[in-house]
């Protein structure tokens, strides 16, 4: 006797129905939200990073006053 599989309705790849859902297309999205996070955190570092050198340089605007 086999254990019942069913078919994803996103990839069309069988797994074990008692499984809570597509394990290939959880990890998918795993993955997509890991890069999202990624790219969130390297914007607020660049952003933090640029007002800090602000801060250090005492905000000059590089011309004469």
């Amino acid at each position: 006797m086999t254990d019942p599989t069913v078919r994803c309705e996103r990839c069309d790849r069988p797994y074990p129905a008692e499984l809570p859902g597509c394990p290939n297309c959880r990890r998918i999205r795993q993955t997509n939200i890991a890069i999202a996070t990624t790219m969130i955190l390297l914007v607020l570092f660049a952003i933090g990073g640029w007002f800090g050198i602000q801060v250090f340089t005492g905000f000059s605007t590089g011309g004469t006053p």
